[in-house]
């Protein structure tokens, strides 16, 4: 992996049927990896692509949610928490190499945080074996805003995650490049978002506000510029689940490799002006998926 301090390592979709979750991403053309099991009662599978990737995340034991960190925050519950609300996405895991060190940066920029993660999984690869996965996360909950959460991800065997076999798709997907939120006024996450990354990575407009990192862009919209802005579906959204998550845009190799994989499997979707695919939240965890090519731009 290339340099990427704090940009967009894996967005978490939450769902209540990890099964189905699966089934559904897989007819949209996504390789699934092997499921894996947190110590604190949720389970996963992720859609890798080289630079970073989905988690698609639910829960197999809720007798271990309540498990806390020194600074008592429990990541199962905060899932289950999130599920009580909408299927879809959750938070947004940040790229790091260094979680104390990015704890310290968040410490001295007073951003709200729940301290650190530490802890270990059985990753299992592709041929089979098991090895232990080490990782740390910083908790960057936001308390008033839960659905608008972060933390980063500083993964210490980072071989046991990026599987080059686990990165072929059959719709030719090759990385996040957008996640998108909806919120009555954007503008209230300005302080988060700067606190985060600078002033000099968010601009803050009348109808929206975007974020650039080193791997992808945020943006959040008003409700009434997310239903131009995701034209020809329906934003998953209730006015009382704002703000939160929407939507997720990755690029591919193969625009029509990815057309031709959705057309074969009878998945409607909405082309876009700009070449891009857009599919209904309803094919992947309440979650609108873009598919765009790779040399596509806004």
């Amino acid at each position: 992996m290339t340099k990427n301090h704090l940009g967009i390592d894996h967005p978490l979709v939450a769902v209540k049927d990890m099964d189905k979750a699966c089934k559904d991403f897989a007819r949209l053309g996504f390789f699934i990896n092997p499921r894996h099991h947190h110590p604190w009662g949720t389970d996963n599978h992720l859609l890798m692509f080289p630079e970073n990737f989905i988690e698609v995340i639910s829960i197999y034991d809720a007798s271990k949610l309540d498990q806390k960190n020194e600074k008592g925050f429990a990541f199962g519950r905060f899932i289950s928490d999130s599920l009580a609300r909408k299927e879809g996405l959750a938070l947004v895991a940040l790229h790091s190499e260094d979680a104390r060190q990015d704890h310290q940066l968040m410490q001295d920029r007073h951003v709200e945080n729940q301290g650190l993660v530490d802890f270990r999984r059985i990753a299992h690869r592709p041929d089979g074996s098991e090895e232990e996965a080490v990782v740390s996360l910083v908790m960057l909950i936001n308390t008033e805003f839960p659905a608008i959460s972060h933390f980063f991800c500083h993964q210490h065997k980072p071989h046991l995650v990026w599987v080059k076999d686990w990165m072929t798709h059959a719709n030719g997907a090759n990385a996040i490049t957008k996640v998108s939120y909806v919120a009555d006024s954007p503008e209230i996450l300005y302080p988060r978002f700067v606190g985060i990354y600078g002033e000099e990575a968010v601009t803050l407009t009348e109808s929206m506000l975007e974020v650039s990192t080193d791997r992808g862009d945020f943006e959040i919209f008003t409700p009434a510029q997310a239903q131009i802005r995701f034209a020809g579906v329906e934003v998953p959204i209730t006015p009382e689940q704002q703000p939160s998550g929407v939507a997720i845009r990755v690029t591919t190799h193969s625009i029509t490799k990815a057309k031709a994989h959705l057309d074969k499997n009878q998945v409607s979707y909405h082309t876009t002006e700009e070449g891009g695919l857009r599919i209904p939240a309803s094919y992947a965890g309440n979650t609108i998926i873009e598919i765009y090519p790779e040399e596509a731009e806004d």
